[in-house]
């Protein structure tokens, strides 16, 4: 179930009306944290997701803390 909740303004329109959202994903050694900042008013996006099996980039220290806004998913 994805955690939804504010996430400060829009980077191209400069509205309020973003949301911040976070889904997780596990299943065997395969691990997903995604993070998606989201603009109500433009439709402006901004996605990052984290997999355990990317090698080319390994999982931040803490991957469930927003890269955009720094909350924390729990």
């Amino acid at each position: 179930m994805a955690n939804i909740e504010p996430g400060g303004s829009c980077k191209k329109c400069k509205s309020t009306a973003v949301t911040c959202k976070y889904n997780f994903f596990e299943q065997g050694d395969l691990v997903i944290h995604s993070w998606e900042h989201k603009c109500l008013d433009c439709g402006h996006r901004s996605t990052t997701a984290y997999r355990s099996d990317d090698e080319d980039e390994p999982m931040p220290e803490d991957a469930t803390i927003c890269p955009y806004c720094g909350r924390s998913a729990e």
